[in-house]
């Protein structure tokens, strides 16, 4: 699992890469996983699933 920032630094690099893969993060709440799989390269359908955590945050599997 990336950090937020991991995560959206591994999103600019692997914009610049043909194959795609499924990543993971974990985001603090519902906005903050909105924001991130919408940092630029946003994700398209079908390209995210999120899942709430009892303690509020969200996990983001996303398609990269």
């Amino acid at each position: 699992m990336a950090t937020h920032e991991e995560a959206a630094a591994q999103k600019q690099r692997a914009a610049r890469i043909a194959a795609k893969i499924w990543n993971h993060v974990v985001e603090p709440d519902p906005d903050a996983a909105v924001t991130f799989v919408n940092l630029d390269p946003a994700q398209g359908a079908g390209e995210v699933s999120m899942t709430n955590r009892a303690d509020g945050a969200v996990d983001v599997y996303y398609f990269l």
